[in-house]
């Protein structure tokens, strides 16, 4: 779709929160969309609206998104992968700068100016809400519980909503924390039928990183057996009674592994956005988080850049307000597992599912959707009897982006298992 660069340039320099984002940049920014190309002039994050002439300035930045791709970025409603910047480099998108000097710092600017071209071309609209969905039952519990773990004790947080009969663990993404899970343990449905229970894993959110760890002269890095540990442990310390295990993302990698080997721990799991695999991201450049200059900010931009295109705005910049706020080394240290440690083709034969159930769901707009040969229907084609289930216009982030889309899938996810273990009778969870 064509777009009107002028129209455009005013819009960017009249934008607040590109002003905040490109605060301290000084510079221009080469702007190629589609066939619209423009220079930005910037200086402390004011932008300069007039047009410039390209042959006597020498960009700091080229931010380009090829023609062929932005006509399939420029409509009401693109497909998945074509939503952002972030998504839209696999397909040839780039941002021609120095990674952890000129990228990572201001990488919001640069995903806030494709998204207000976008905007621009084709009229959308962020999507609001005036209050939390749940707000008049939003009253968790939140403590600790202390375990050791290979010779650590850790101090864990955790919030506890709910009186029904049934545990619910949920689990957080990659480098984030239990805060994702805030509208879930609010619903008032799920309150009635099970008890839930939110973690943060060790070095993530409240838990601080273990007294004798020495974490700062390392580079964290968290692999399947310390995090199934940790979550067994947890179970364990907490007295729950075979907890059915929610993950998202890394979590929902966590799911079927736990599925794998430690069927005696829980009832059954949901993996929320997992993968049977992860050929198809083997060339994800994990260390590039791990560079010093580069701040938890980074992260948190490349994470709301992903949340859903329809959910609302306030829970989207909730994700970010996360990632950003839990320690930078925490999202590569998770990664080492997300996209390097979790592979079914090796264990996934010993998952069982008539004693330990388990079902995929995912977004229809995950960046998992685009490899079907390793997604997560790829785990059901693969282990007998899981369940794979598409969460139309949903994505990535659902359970803390879009709670009220996500609610009627998990509830069904989880009365399904319940009562399909129920109906086992007491003989299925015998180890």
């Amino acid at each position: 779709m064509t777009l009107e660069g002028a129209q455009l340039r005013t819009r960017l320099a009249g934008d607040r929160e590109l002003a905040v984002r490109l605060r301290a940049f000084h510079g221009t920014v080469r702007v190629t969309l589609g066939e619209t190309v423009f220079d930005l002039v910037i200086d402390d994050g004011a932008v300069t609206p007039t047009d410039v002439d390209p042959s006597a300035v020498d960009p700091a930045v080229g931010l380009t998104i090829p023609a062929e791709l932005w006509d399939l970025m420029a409509v009401p409603h693109p497909q998945v992968g074509f939503e952002c910047l972030t998504s839209a480099q696999v397909f040839g998108a780039t941002i021609e700068a120095d990674w952890p000097t000129v990228v990572a710092p201001y990488l919001g600017a640069w995903n806030r100016i494709v998204r207000l071209g976008v905007e621009t071309a084709v009229g959308r609209t962020e999507r609001t809400v005036e209050a939390d969905p749940f707000a008049d039952s939003d009253d968790p519990v939140g403590r600790y519980v202390r375990y050791s773990v290979d010779d650590l004790e850790y101090r864990v947080y955790y919030e506890q909503a709910g009186r029904g009969p049934v545990p619910v663990l949920f689990m957080h993404t990659a480098g984030a924390d239990g805060r994702q899970y805030r509208h879930v343990l609010a619903d008032p449905e799920l309150q009635e039928r099970y008890t839930l229970v939110a973690i943060d894993l060790p070095y993530h959110g409240k838990s601080l990183p273990p007294v004798g760890s020495r974490w700062w002269e390392q580079d964290l890095t968290f692999d399947k057996t310390l995090l199934m540990r940790w979550v067994t442990g947890f179970i364990t310390a907490t007295g729950l009674d075979r907890p059915i295990f929610v993950g998202c993302s890394v979590g929902g990698q966590l799911a079927s592994d736990l599925c794998a080997h430690h069927p005696d721990s829980i009832r059954g799991a949901v993996g929320v956005n997992g993968l049977y695999h992860m050929d198809s991201w083997a060339g994800f450049d994990n260390d590039r988080f791990r560079d010093p200059r580069v701040a938890a900010g980074a992260v948190g931009s490349t994470m709301f850049d992903v949340t859903g295109a329809d959910a609302p705005e306030d829970f989207r910049r909730e994700v970010e307000w996360i990632y950003t706020s839990n320690h930078r080394d925490a999202y590569p240290a998770d990664n080492d597992y997300f996209m390097f440690g979790h592979d079914l083709r090796v264990d996934g034969h010993l998952i069982d599912t008539a004693r330990t159930p388990l079902t995929i769901l995912t977004g229809e707009h995950d960046i998992s959707m685009l490899t079907p040969d390793d997604n997560g229907s790829a785990l059901a084609a693969n282990i007998p009897g899981a369940e794979f289930i598409v969460m139309p216009g949903l994505s990535h982030f659902t359970p803390s982006d879009d709670p009220e889309g996500f609610r009627p899938y998990l509830t069904s996810a989880l009365d399904r298992m319940t009562a399909a273990i129920e109906a086992a009778g007491p003989d299925r969870s015998a180890p």
